[in-house]
């Protein structure tokens, strides 16, 4: 299994509305995909970790880099994980979540 952490910012026109429909659709599509995580969004950035088999991730994270509802996509860390941070967040959106945890975690 893999984890990726990524950030990026958001385009002005995107409302927390909005962010709540995506992580809300998110949760379903994630959960047939078996991917599992937490997004956190402080009104203009976003900062996302995923986590599950690698190709699954790797395909999803090729998908969010391509959306145009925000842009700076950078992945701040990738890793090899023999267990889940997220096990039962099959997308949590988060106000405060201390993502330095999940960098130093397994």
């Amino acid at each position: 299994m893999i984890r990726i952490l990524y950030f990026s910012t958001a385009r002005p026109s995107v409302s927390k509305e909005a962010v709540n429909q995506i992580a809300a659709k998110a949760q379903v599509k994630n959960r047939e995909l078996g991917i599992t995580g937490a997004l956190a969004y402080n009104g203009r950035n976003f900062c996302q970790a995923l986590e599950g088999e690698e190709a699954k991730v790797r395909d999803l994270i090729e998908k969010i880099r391509a959306d145009e509802r925000h842009s700076g996509f950078k992945i701040l860390d990738e890793k090899q994980i023999s267990e889940r941070y997220f096990p039962e967040w099959t997308m949590e959106l988060v106000s405060e979540l201390d993502f330095s945890v999940v960098i130093n975690s397994m």
